[in-house]
């Protein structure tokens, strides 16, 4: 393999949950600094984006702006909280057969001398934008291919060290060689997407509440004591939400063992069962009536996944502003992501995990 020899020694760090920490600071230091309505939002992007990743220890951020005729005003208000723009990078450079990006503004931020913060400014909804949201959504759900990338960054940041000069600090050999792996991700992610259907929202329909009683039941008689609770959980479990059909099941168990052994039992329900790093297992059962939908995790009892659950349903449950602003989003993603689910999951994150730190604090 030819590898540049252009740019700064690579260090690739192991993941570190701090970098959540880091960005969610950054992003509302820009927001105070900008004004919240200067962006659609603004995302976590690249490597340190995704739980367990190894990444160099730069965060990635994506603020997404309507049209980048706004991004002129903003450029002196991010340059007074310490990030530098970086017009080179729009234009050509034969120099590094590069056609440059002029869709994007890219800011680099440091910290202490050393870099701390990439800025790509780009159009919400642009080419840039969507390619990179699909990547990094892949990559948190597919475990298996996070690892897979890790591991092709540590051979490739071995060969470009050492054939470093000091010669420029464009790490161009690191990043190309990682074109092929990146388009092929995004391959199949495109191949899932179009195998799929755009989302669909329906009222809230109070027949879901039995559905979830009748098959709590057949689940308690297959899983027994195994199942130390059986809940309904997710946006059916809302009275008055809006929601796609799907009814979420959460078993709180003791441990992945003591479900697993019941897999033949959850098939001949009509569930397909795997087991999942974060979830033990997860089903899904269709055609229940009317496009209507089981999916089931297995969790362990009590654990903070399960917690979670429970303390989303409760503050959507006990406070109808919450639940009506998650509706609302909700509902702007199904029209932003269309049949990209993964896309639609993840654009409830940030909303989700806001709303269980607050419960959790106030308990």
């Amino acid at each position: 393999m030819t590898v540049s020899n252009r740019g700064k020694a690579i260090v690739i760090a192991d993941y570190d949950p701090a970098w959540v920490t880091r960005f969610e600071a950054e992003r509302d230091l820009i927001y105070r600094t900008c004004g919240r309505d200067a962006f659609v939002r603004i995302e976590h992007m690249g490597s340190t984006s995704v739980p367990g990743l190894a990444a160099k220890p730069i965060i990635d951020m994506m603020p997404g702006v309507r049209s980048l005729d706004d991004a002129p005003p903003l450029i002196p208000l991010l340059g007074s909280i310490g990030y530098d723009y970086e017009p080179a990078f729009e234009k050509p450079s034969p120099e590094l057969k590069d056609p440059g990006m002029p869709e994007r503004r890219y800011f680099r931020k440091d910290a202490d001398g050393v870099r701390a913060f990439h800025m790509h400014l780009v159009e919400a909804g642009s080419e840039f934008w969507v390619r990179h949201l699909r990547f990094r959504n892949h990559l948190r759900t597919f475990p298996e291919t996070a690892l897979a990338y890790a591991d092709l960054k540590r051979r490739l940041a071995a060969e470009f060290n050492a054939g470093l000069t000091p010669a420029s600090d464009v790490n161009v050999g690191y990043t190309d060689n990682k074109t092929a792996f990146v388009e092929d991700v995004l391959r199949q992610t495109d191949e899932r997407i179009a195998r799929s259907t755009p989302i669909r929202l329906e009222s809230h329909d109070p027949s879901w509440a039995a559905l979830f009683a009748r098959e709590r039941s057949a689940l308690a008689a297959v899983l027994g004591d195994v199942a130390i609770a059986i809940e309904h959980v997710g946006s059916t479990s809302v009275p008055g939400l809006a929601a796609k059909p799907t009814i979420d099941i959460a078993v709180g168990a003791r441990d992945a063992a003591a479900v697993l052994m019941h897999t033949a039992a959850l098939i001949r329900m009509g569930y397909e069962v795997w087991e999942n790093a974060d979830d033990w297992t997860y089903g899904s059962r269709r055609d229940v009536g009317a496009g209507v939908a089981f999916h089931l995790h297995g969790v362990p009892y009590g654990g903070a996944r399960w917690t979670s659950y429970l303390l989303f349903r409760a503050a959507l449950r006990a406070d109808a502003a919450t639940a009506v602003a998650y509706e609302t989003l909700k509902r702007a993603n199904a029209a932003e992501f269309g049949a990209d689910r993964l896309g639609y999951v993840e654009g409830k994150s940030e909303f989700v995990r806001d709303v269980v730190a607050r419960a959790r604090a106030s308990r």
